[in-house]
C-alpha cells in the first residue's frame, strides 16, 4: 500500500467525521462513480422490468433491485480506493473492473450476509483485503469495536433518506396540482400507485426508487468508506507512518549534506597524515644513513609483545597473526554479549510486543455446592433478596410478557366486541352505500322535508348532498352570477366569503364541512346537529335573498 500517494489528510478522527470524510470523497469524485453507476445499474434495471413485466409481477424487479446493491456497491467503492491513494481510475477501467473484481468476497453478501446492518464499513474487508474464515471474523471484530455502533446507525439513517427521497419525489408532481384539485389528486395518486396499481404505475415506482437508490447508495459507501479507513488508520498508526516518512525525506536532504562535508574532512585529513608519515620516514633514513640514533618521540607507536593467535586465510595455505579485542583493549575489555542477548530476550517478551493471545475456558452453568460463592458471607435475607433480583433480572422480559398475555385474555370481553363491533360497522355503511339513491336533477320546494325524508330511509349521503346542492344554488342566486362549471367545494367557499350576508356564509361553511366528513371520510354526523342546519336554512331561506 502505497501512503505516500495519499490524498487525504490521514488523522485519528470521530466515527461520524469519518463519514463525512466519505462523504466529501464521493462529492469529490462524483462524475466518474455516478457516470459508472448509471451505466451499469441502468440496463440491469430495464431488464429486470422488462422480464418481469413479461412474467406478471412488476413488483418483484423493485426487490431484485434491492437485492443486488451489494454488487452495485462495487463501483464507488473501486473508485473510492483507487482514487484515496492517488490513482483514480477512468470510467473505462471501472467498467472493466467489474468483471472480476471482488466476487469471491460478493457472495456472502448475496446470501446469508444480506441483511447485515454493517455492509457499508465490512464490505472493504471482503473485496479490499480479500480476508476469509477466521481471519476475517478477527479482522472484523477489531474492526467494529469502535465504529460498529455508527456504522448500525449509518444504515439506518440511509434507509429512512432512501424512503423519503422516493416519497418526496412523489410529492414533488402533487406540488404542480392546483389546490382546489389536490384532495380528488391525492386520493387519485394513491388508488393508483398503492391500492390497485395497474402495470405502469408498478414501473413508474419502480423508476422512482432506482432513481432514489442511485443518489443516496454511493454517498452510502462513501461514508462506510471513510469509517474503514479511519479503523484502520487508528489501529495501524498510517498517520504516524506518513509523519516520520515526511521527517526522514527532509533529513535526508541534510544528512546528504553532512556526508559530503565529512567526507571532504576526512580526506583532507588523510593526506595530511600521509604527508607527516612520509616526512617521519625520510628523517628517519638520513639519521640511520648518517650514524644517528632517532629520537623516540619521532618513532612511531608500535605495540609490542602483543599476544597473537593463529588463523587461517579465508583462501587456505598461509598462516597469518591476528590481535584479538582483550590484546588490543586490554584491562578496558568487557564481554556484554550475553548481556546483550538477555536484554533482546525481554524486550521482545515484553506484552507491547508480542502477540495477544484469546483463551477460552469451560465453566459450570450451575456450579457445585462445594465451590465456594460470592455470597457465602451474607446473610440469609440478603442471599434471598440477591436470587430474586437476579431472577427478575435474568427472566424480566419472559414475566413481562406472560403478565400481557394475561391481561389481554382477562380483557377480552372488553376489546373483542369492538373489535367487531367496528368491522360490522364499516361492514354495514358499505352496505348503506350501496343502497343510495340518486339525487333529482329538479330541486324539490321543501327541501328540509325531503332532506329529513331521505334520512329516515337510510340515505344520509343522499340527504346531505340535497342540502349541498340547494346551498350552492342559493348560493349562485345571491351573487346573481352562476358558478363555474364543475366546481369544487373549495371554489364555492371562496365565493361565500364574498357574500354580504354573514349568516348565509358561516351556515353554507357548515354545509360543506358535513357534507365533505360524508363524501370523503364516510363519517355521518347527528342527527341533533342535521336538525340544527335544517332549522337555520329554514330561517335564512325565509329572508329575503
Amino acid at each position: 500500500m502505497q501512503l505516500d500517494g495519499v490524498t487525504v489528510a490521514l488523522r485519528a478522527r470521530a466515527p461520524w467525521e469519518a463519514t463525512d470524510l466519505g462523504i466529501a470523497l464521493v462529492r469529490t469524485h462524483a462524475r466518474p462513480i455516478f457516470g459508472a453507476w448509471v451505466v451499469v445499474t441502468l440496463p440491469i434495471f430495464l431488464l429486470l422490468n422488462g422480464l418481469c413485466y413479461l412474467l406478471g409481477p412488476v413488483w418483484l424487479a423493485w426487490i431484485l433491485m434491492w437485492w443486488l446493491k451489494p454488487i452495485f456497491d462495487r463501483i464507488p467503492l473501486f473508485i473510492l480506493s483507487r482514487a484515496v491513494f492517488g490513482a483514480p481510475p477512468s470510467l473505462r477501467e471501472s467498467l472493466s473492473a467489474q468483471w472480476n473484481w471482488g466476487w469471491r468476497g460478493i457472495w456472502p453478501w448475496l446470501l446469508w450476509r444480506r441483511l447485515h446492518i454493517g455492509r457499508a464499513m465490512l464490505l472493504p474487508v471482503d473485496l479490499l483485503e480479500g480476508l476469509t474464515g477466521a481471519t476475517r471474523s478477527a479482522r472484523v471484530a477489531v474492526l467494529a469495536r469502535a465504529s460498529g455502533s455508527p456504522n448500525a446507525m449509518l444504515t439506518i439513517i440511509c434507509v429512512h433518506l432512501e424512503g423519503m427521497l422516493a416519497v418526496s419525489i412523489i410529492a414533488l408532481g402533487l406540488m404542480f396540482v392546483p389546490v382546489e384539485f389536490l384532495t380528488e389528486s391525492a386520493r387519485a395518486a394513491w388508488e393508483t400507485l398503492f391500492e390497485d396499481p395497474p402495470a405502469w404505475a408498478l414501473l413508474l415506482t419502480n423508476f422512482n426508487t432506482w432513481i432514489a437508490m442511485s443518489i443516496v447508495e454511493p454517498f452510502y459507501v462513501g461514508a462506510g468508506f471513510g469509517l474503514y479507513l479511519n479503523r484502520r488508520t487508528q489501529l495501524e498508526g498510517w498517520d504516524i507512518e506518513l509523519a516520520f516518512r515526511r521527517l526522514a525525506s527532509r533529513l535526508s536532504q541534510a544528512m546528504m549534506v553532512a556526508l559530503v562535508a565529512i567526507s571532504l574532512a576526512a580526506v583532507s585529513i588523510t593526506a595530511a597524515r600521509a604527508t607527516e608519515s612520509s616526512s617521519t620516514r625520510a628523517e628517519t633514513a638520513d639519521a640511520t644513513g648518517a650514524g644517528v640514533v632517532p629520537s623516540p618521540a619521532k618513532l612511531p607507536p608500535v605495540v609490542d609483545k602483543l599476544p597473537l593467535e593463529d588463523s587461517k586465510k579465508p583462501g587456505g595455505g598461509d598462516r597469518e597473526d591476528v590481535a584479538t579485542l582483550q590484546a588490543i583493549f586490554a584491562d578496558g575489555y568487557r564481554d556484554d554479549s550475553a548481556d546483550f542477548e538477555t536484554a533482546v530476550k525481554k524486550a521482545y517478551a515484553d506484552p507491547d510486543l508480542s502477540p495477544k493471545v484469546t483463551e477460552f475456558a469451560w465453566k459450570r452453568r450451575h456450579p457445585r455446592l462445594d465451590e465456594p460463592s460470592r455470597s457465602a458471607g451474607l446473610p440469609g435475607w440478603a442471599q434471598a433478596l440477591a436470587g430474586a433480583i437476579s431472577f427478575i433480572v435474568g427472566y424480566g422480559l419472559w414475566i413481562i410478557a406472560v403478565i400481557l398475555l394475561i391481561f389481554v385474555a382477562m380483557s377480552h370481553r372488553r376489546w373483542l366486541p369492538w373489535i367487531s363491533d367496528r368491522i360490522v360497522r364499516e361492514r354495514a355503511l358499505d352496505r348503506v352505500e350501496s343502497r343510495e339513491i340518486h339525487v333529482p336533477e329538479v330541486l324539490p320546494v321543501d327541501i328540509p322535508a325531503e332532506v329529513r325524508r331521505l334520512w329516515a330511509q337510510e340515505s344520509p349521503r343522499a340527504a346531505l348532498a340535497l342540502l349541498y346542492r340547494a346551498s350552492v344554488r342559493r348560493l349562485a342566486d345571491a351573487q346573481g352570477t352562476p358558478l363555474p362549471p364543475g366546481a369544487t367545494e373549495s371554489q364555492c367557499l371562496r365565493h361565500a366569503r364574498d357574500l354580504p350576508d354573514r349568516a348565509y356564509a358561516n351556515l353554507f361553511a357548515r354545509v360543506v364541512r358535513c357534507w365533505q366528513a360524508v363524501a370523503y371520510a364516510q363519517t355521518l354526523p347527528r342527527v341533533e346537529d342535521v336538525e340544527t342546519l335544517l332549522g337555520e336554512w329554514t330561517a335564512v331561506a325565509e329572508e329575503p335573498a
